[in-house]
């Protein structure tokens, strides 16, 4: 998934992570389509025990994740394309290039955490609770 910082030629890949299983959302890295940003993230992923790797056929994939650990092919890929479609619907910056889209990658890491805490791996209900106005928790 990605959208821009300054300008079409600046764009910015997150690369996601999410359990098969479960659909949670395990890690992401914000940077560009190289093979460097992707290595980033799957050295974290090692750390977790990751038995098996499943994504599209993007040549880097084949290039940082050993034989056999590997699968590629669109037909199981539906659950991280089901959460980059909440995550567009999500929040907007994702979406458009206007001026709801961030041009700090900074602010698409706490935009990215938020999305992973409270939509992905929790619920809105817990945001909800968290804000107040006046003491008063919001009802949802």
């Amino acid at each position: 998934m990605w959208h821009f910082l300054n300008s079409k030629d600046e764009k910015l890949w997150i690369w996601k992570a999410i359990n098969h299983a479960t659909g949670e959302l395990i890690d992401w890295e914000c940077g560009d389509r190289s093979e460097k940003t992707a290595a980033l993230l799957i050295e974290r992923l090692k750390q977790t025990g990751v038995k098996l790797y499943v994504s599209d056929d993007y040549v880097v994939y084949t290039n940082l994740i050993p034989i056999g650990k590997l699968y590629q092919g669109k037909d199981l890929t539906h659950g991280i394309e089901r959460n980059n479609c909440r995550q567009r619907h999500w929040f907007a910056r994702f979406r458009r290039r206007s001026i709801v889209v961030s041009k700090a990658v900074w602010m698409v890491d706490v935009a990215m955490a938020l999305f992973a805490r409270f939509r992905v791996n929790g619920t809105i209900r817990e945001l909800m609770q968290l804000a107040s106005f006046g003491g008063l928790a919001l009802a949802v």
